[in-house]
């Protein structure tokens, strides 16, 4: 006989919690994320702390990104429930930068190695949302697999909610019914997060020639994919459908409409890679209803935790692979930052950048792209003289990677620290990049390439040479 997990009510999880955990006064619980979060539990989660009653162990919280409230993280909680958040934003973000919740460095693909058998965070309580197949009665985990398997088997109470809205996903997604221990099937769980699909013909000027660039120079048929969600993502999408390229393959992390679009167009097919062979493998999806019905039941997008996503020897093996992501700057030496504005102003989290750029410090394995536009809406360089003093960093001065803005590539691969400099200035604003190149030319102290004269194009820069015109 299969044991099948206790049904209960919402209003049920804190007596569950208090029952389960009557010896322990400190637990950690990890939590289903993204388009997944499992907002109805954390609502009535947070609702019984406040109440104090049923009397509850003090609960650490560990999670990546999670959509819609966060209650838990209001003023006055933090004696009796603390979040440890490996990626935010929102209310999170807030607490984070008030000190209402504490922000935890950690790449995707090292998750595991925080919540792991006899690690800090082992979670002695896992809660996420599962959908269950009408034919088989398996539980998938759908759109949220990141390290959720691991949380499960580290824990010894395992809480799901029962949620038809979220799509039957294939691959690493199959929670067996023994492995849960209670289900809440109840009419006021949320449905899961979907946001209206991007117009990819009718992107901002910015974004659609850093597509362009990124495009021309670097994709080719038969590479490997990396793109995360977003409007430069979007338009690099945008131009390589327009393009016309074939036999693309998809390893990310995060799945989107975006890439089911290239999905959609043929384009992608999974037929050259050398792992995973047709089919895209994600860890995490969000996006549109639609992206939700195309990816239910289907076999040709597969999740996979983000410790094999984003595993280096993968990306590797998927080769070539182009990874593009975004960051909040970079400075004139090459370091990138992405989780941080300042050292006092936290905001998101490193993700998988750093896994991304790591896997790929030799050019036979691809390219690791970071492209952002090089101004704020407020109107401040993304480049800046020197990175911020005491944030963290996705990428360094040592690694291989490529810079591009709305004003062109800079590719720091092989370059001197002088080359890569000048490279960097050279797809700056125009509001800063003649202040940056005179200053790096003046300056007696600054190694610059011999020979090099202001006017003449520095090695690694390749000025953007497209139609599409911005303000």
């Amino acid at each position: 006989m299969v044991d099948k997990p206790t049904t209960i009510k919402l209003d049920q999880i804190a007596e569950v919690i208090s029952r389960e955990f009557k010896d322990k006064d400190v637990i950690t619980c990890y939590l289903g994320s993204n388009a997944a979060t499992p907002t109805a539990a954390i609502e009535a989660l947070t609702a019984a702390v406040k109440a104090g009653n049923p009397r509850l162990p003090f609960i650490r919280m560990v999670h990546i990104l999670l959509q819609g409230p966060v209650p838990y993280v209001e003023e006055g909680l933090q004696d009796r429930i603390m979040t440890y958040s490996i990626f935010s934003a929102g209310d999170v973000r807030k607490a984070a930068n008030e000190g209402n919740a504490y922000y935890l460095p950690c790449t995707l693909a090292n998750i595991d190695s925080l919540i792991g058998k006899g690690r800090e965070y082992a979670p002695d309580l896992a809660i996420f949302k599962v959908r269950p197949h009408e034919i088989t009665g398996e539980y998938s985990l759908g759109l949220s697999v990141e390290a959720m398997h691991t949380a499960i088997d580290q824990a010894r109470c395992v809480i799901a909610e029962l949620d038809f809205s979220m799509p039957f996903t294939e691959g690493q997604t199959i929670v067996d019914s023994q492995s849960i221990d209670y289900l809440i099937d109840d009419d006021d769980v949320k449905p899961v997060y979907a946001f209206p699909g991007p117009d990819f013909d009718n992107l901002p000027a910015e974004e659609m020639r850093i597509g362009e660039l990124v495009t021309e120079h670097f994709i080719r048929d038969g590479v490997t994919l990396q793109a995360g969600i977003g409007q430069i993502p979007d338009a690099v999408v945008g131009t390589i459908k327009r393009a016309g390229y074939r036999d693309l393959g998809v390893q990310t992390e995060l799945y989107g409409d975006g890439l089911m679009l290239l999905q959609k167009s043929g384009i992608v097919t999974n037929r050259k890679k050398k792992q995973h062979k047709g089919y895209s493998t994600a860890s995490l999806i969000m996006g549109s209803q639609e992206l939700y019905e195309f990816v239910h039941m289907r076999a040709g997008v597969q999740m996979r935790p983000c410790a094999i996503t984003n595993a280096a020897h993968v990306i590797r093996i998927n080769s070539p692979f182009i990874s593009i992501n975004t960051a909040m700057g970079v400075d004139l030496f090459g370091n990138v930052w992405a989780d941080y504005i300042d050292a006092r102003r936290y905001y998101s989290g490193v993700g998988g950048q750093p896994d991304f750029v790591r896997a790929l410090n030799d050019p036979a394995y691809g390219v690791p792209i970071i492209a952002f536009k090089s101004i704020t809406d407020k109107g401040e360089s993304k480049i800046a003289k020197v990175h911020p003093p005491g944030v963290s960093l996705t990428a360094s001065a040592y690694d291989p990677v490529v810079i591009v803005t709305e004003y062109g590539v800079a590719d720091l691969r092989g370059l001197t620290a002088g080359e890569k400099a000048l490279a960097i200035a050279s797809i700056a604003h125009p509001k800063y990049r003649d202040e940056y190149l005179k200053e790096l030319y003046d300056d007696p102290m600054f190694t610059k390439p011999v020979g090099f004269c202001l006017g003449k194009k520095p090695r690694g820069f390749i000025p953007y040479g497209g139609k599409v015109q911005v303000d």
